[in-house]
């Protein structure tokens, strides 16, 4: 019997950045968790943007947060992971003078910073994601001790403008994982959405046996191997696929929301 239900979102359930969900998700969700069935958000957004997108049953779920780095309820942090200053401050001056077409932002807990509100990075997580993203004037000097993700941006092909330096300098100080075309995240060493889910079903003390998870990229296969059943929507990588054991409709054709009502 499933008992604990984790889900990615852009690319899963919709289209990358936006805070647009076909509203018969909320009722299915809502009638899962009214069965016992804990529903989980398992993104690389932020916090706020997670509960935006499932407002009305944002109090129902647990959330994990910025690709695994955040595990918590609606009302408090169960688990935070963070980055060593050294690690995301290399990074941010390998982007500056490695990847001048790249942008990059930090996320803490509850916020992220970033160095130009004018950007299109910057407006677009402002304004489809609905993200909490302060302006600084320098990364580097922003008074944070508490970052939990490092992330590079570009508007069409960022895995491969990370791949010849970015990734292979930093890829063994930090997970490194595309969730995107647009998206290289950078967690801490070790950290991604599949320690999250174990450790929410070792808090929950609910089996591998009893999960379900979906995914469509790169940072979702952590995930999906976590889960004693676990989806691929059909426009996932292929790699994706590989890693799940079941393939279900793409997102356009709400092939989650497919699957969750088999559990009602």
């Amino acid at each position: 019997m499933i008992k604990l239900i984790a889900t990615d979102i852009d690319g899963t359930l919709l289209k990358d950045g936006t805070l647009m969900i076909d509203p018969e998700y909320m009722p299915v969700i809502e009638k899962l968790t009214s069965k016992g069935i804990i529903f989980v958000a398992c993104s690389g957004r932020q916090f706020i943007s997670e509960r935006k997108l499932f407002a009305p049953v944002c109090d129902k779920l647990l959330y994990i947060t910025d690709g695994g780095t955040v595990v918590r309820t609606p009302y408090k942090i169960l688990k935070v992971h963070t980055l060593p200053e050294d690690v995301w401050h290399g990074m941010c001056e390998t982007v500056r003078n490695e990847l001048p077409d790249c942008d990059c932002f930090i996320a803490t807990p509850d916020y992220c910073l970033a160095e130009d509100a004018g950007s299109r990075m910057f407006r677009w997580l402002t304004d489809s994601y609905g993200y909490d993203i302060r302006e600084v004037p320098d990364l580097l000097k922003a008074p944070v001790d508490n970052v939990i993700k490092f992330t590079v941006y570009h508007p069409s092909a960022c895995e491969e403008m990370c791949a010849p330096l970015f990734t292979p300098t930093w890829q063994t100080k930090a997970k490194i994982a595309s969730s995107g075309k647009e998206w290289i995240d950078c967690n801490p060493l070790g950290v991604n959405k599949g320690t999250a889910i174990r450790f929410l079903q070792e808090y929950l003390g609910i089996a591998p046996d009893e999960t379900c998870t979906f995914g469509d990229n790169l940072n979702d296969i952590e995930m999906l191997e976590s889960a004693g059943t676990s989806y691929a929507v059909s426009n996932a990588r292929e790699e994706v696929i590989a890693a799940a054991k079941r393939t279900c409709a793409p997102y356009w054709e709400n092939g989650v929301l497919q699957i969750l009502k088999t559990f009602l």
